[in-house]
């Protein structure tokens, strides 16, 4: 089988065009013949490309990088202002105990 190129783009960006990115799919298959193709999973989001790895610390709902709080031990997303992380079931945590529903509720704010 032949190697494939996938690309994701930003649902609320989909007018984009390759040409707007920089990107022309000519050059794209020239260079692939003169050098090594770059291969694997990315994300483009709002013009950035993303690893795969790095995906693991966006937001599941905006693709935004996650935020962490030290005070409560848990990653948050500051534009959703949610808590990515639940709350373990251990009554006397002293990290989920108090922590607030909203991370912009915390008393350092974010």
């Amino acid at each position: 089988m032949g190697k494939k190129m996938i690309l994701y783009l930003d649902p609320d960006d989909r007018q984009w065009t390759m040409e707007d990115l920089g990107v022309s799919l000519d050059r794209i298959e020239m260079s692939a013949t003169k050098k090594h193709a770059i291969e694997g999973t990315f994300l483009m989001k709002d013009g950035e490309v993303y690893d795969s790895h790095e995906v693991a610390n966006c937001c599941i709902i905006c693709l935004n990088p996650l935020a962490y709080n030290d005070e409560y031990d848990a990653h948050f997303c500051t534009t959703c202002d949610e808590w990515r992380e639940e709350t373990c079931i251990d009554p006397t945590c002293e990290y989920c105990l108090e922590r607030p529903k909203k991370p912009s509720h915390c008393k350092e704010g974010y």
